[in-house]
């Protein structure tokens, strides 16, 4: 073996963790706001297809995000 072998390296990349971490916080916050947005006079079936469009949004976020969780460097 030589020791000029050439292997990435895996680093992390901290604006997915930061991006997982909001849409994390995003989708708990979602979770809470149909009893919110309905006293603010939006109707039950409004409510829930809102939350529901964040939720799946939040959702694939988190994935985006995780699947560039790590940059290969040389």
């Amino acid at each position: 073996m030589s020791d000029d072998s050439y292997d990435p390296v895996a680093v992390l990349n901290i604006g997915s963790v930061v991006g997982i971490g909001v849409c994390a916080v995003l989708a708990a916050v979602g979770m809470f706001a149909l009893p919110t947005l309905r006293r603010y006079g939006l109707g039950f079936t409004a409510a829930f297809w809102t939350v529901s469009a964040v939720e799946l949004l939040a959702a694939i976020g988190i994935a985006y995000f995780v699947h560039n969780l790590h940059e290969e460097r040389g």
